[in-house]
């Protein structure tokens, strides 16, 4: 399995998250607010407390975060994960920015792989999908 660094557990980010962890990948959630990730961590998630230090050793770092501010601070901010990036590592793009946004957050990670996923859908598909498999 991966071991994947999830980064903005918002509505959509948390059941997102949520799977990947049922899914069996290793994860490391991070969010600008630290209970957000609680429940995550309670069925085996471990927390960053800095965002780049969720990117350590993950095979794959997930944004899914609320606007192109939140992500220039959560990839290039003081504790950024850009600086905690490698080659060989990818960043799949899932927040609510324009593609804009993503190509520039491309070009300022480069040689790391990035993947633009923007997200169809919407908080209700995301948590019924999650307790469908939960059984709840």
């Amino acid at each position: 399995m991966a071991r994947v660094a999830f980064l903005g557990l918002g509505q959509m980010g948390a059941p997102m998250a949520g799977r990947l962890l049922q899914a069996g990948h290793g994860l490391t959630v991070w969010d600008i607010l630290p209970e957000s990730g609680a429940a995550l961590v309670q069925r085996g998630a471990e927390l960053a407390p800095p965002q780049a230090a969720a990117c350590l050793g993950a095979d794959f770092g997930i944004t899914m975060l609320a606007d192109p501010e939140a992500l220039e601070s959560v990839a290039f901010g003081a504790t950024g994960i850009a600086a905690a990036l490698t080659r060989g590592q990818t960043v799949v793009e899932m927040s609510t920015v324009g593609p804009e946004a993503a190509r520039g957050l491309h070009a300022r990670l480069a040689p790391v792989a990035m993947v633009d996923a923007p997200v169809l859908g919407s908080v209700p598909e995301a948590a019924f999908h999650l307790r469908g498999r939960l059984g709840r």
